[in-house]
């Protein structure tokens, strides 16, 4: 049954996506990728999403640690992370195929109220199972939709919520609890990171972060790091070196310009962090970059 699910899947994205792409579904801020090609590295920061790989393989990199995204399982991103990725065991004829669903806080917090059973934990910012049928065949009716749009406006919120729902009923549930169960260390370390990337640009004394949640500093500090795998200034560094990248890119600003845009003082501090990250200066990484997007 799961692997005539995936096979399901996987032909109607391919239907949807028959060359390399990314599309937005139309709907709840759902995408569907297709990647063809092992040798593109895909950056970003990436926002709290649950990632539902139907073929292929992604290794995701954060900070010193590597997440394999497999097929026929989902990954749930609880935090905005600053991640490079590549992708393994693809090629055009057997793509890499995913779907993306922002995690949306209020109707997961609305969900967990009906769900007593779930223990308190606290956890990595990363968490993977596998999926059941059940699952399957949510996402699977929930691919449907993109060429059902009269169903659009009443189906997809209740499909979006089966598809939580039983996440939440299986083996990462707890984890989902612990970062909204306000109160929480989980959750605190969620609040401090919603503010380290709202004031990014700014100057950050941690012990200022620590009180804003309601933790002591070196408390604080632990779990942070065991939640995002960095420290909070490494955390905010890489907030800053990656959006400084993608306005070099997007906006064709030149480095010192991005720099101060982020909240550098220094141009030549800016360089070498970033050297540092990309494992080539700012320019010759954007130059590499295009050259890249071209071929």
């Amino acid at each position: 049954m799961e692997d005539r699910l995936l096979e399901e899947i996987k032909r109607k994205l391919i239907n949807i996506m028959p060359e390399e792409c990314e599309i937005d579904a139309g709907f709840n801020g759902i995408k569907f990728y297709r990647r063809n090609d092992t040798e593109k590295t895909h950056i970003c920061i990436q926002c709290p999403c649950i990632i539902f790989v139907a073929n292929g393989e992604k290794h995701t990199h954060i900070s010193s640690e590597n997440f394999i995204f497999k097929k026929g399982y989902y990954n749930i991103t609880y935090i905005d992370y600053p991640v490079s990725s590549h992708f393994y065991n693809i090629s055009e004829e057997n793509p890499y195929l995913s779907v993306y669903i922002p995690v949306d806080n209020k109707v997961i917090t609305e969900i967990i109220k009906d769900i007593n059973q779930l223990p308190a934990v606290n956890f990595k910012g990363i968490s993977e199972s596998k999926a059941d049928d059940k699952l399957l065949e949510a996402y699977s009716r929930l691919i449907d939709l993109y060429n059902k749009p009269d169903e659009i406006n009443f189906m997809a919120q209740l499909i979006i919520k089966e598809i939580y729902y039983r996440i939440l009923n299986g083996p990462v549930g707890a984890d989902l609890k612990a970062l909204y169960t306000f109160g929480s260390q989980s959750n605190k370390i969620y609040q401090a990171v919603e503010f380290i990337k709202n004031n990014y640009k700014e100057y950050l004394h941690i012990d200022d972060i620590a009180s804003k949640v309601n933790m002591a500093p070196s408390t604080f500090f632990r779990n942070f790091k065991a939640i995002t795998m960095m420290s909070p200034l490494q955390y905010q560094k890489r907030l800053r070196l990656y959006e400084a990248q993608r306005l070099m890119l997007a906006e064709s600003i030149t480095a010192s310009d991005a720099a101060y845009n982020v909240g550098y003082e220094s141009i030549t501090q800016f360089t070498r962090e970033y050297k540092k990250l990309f494992h080539s200066s700012p320019a010759r990484n954007i130059k590499e970059i295009i050259a890249g997007i071209s071929k």
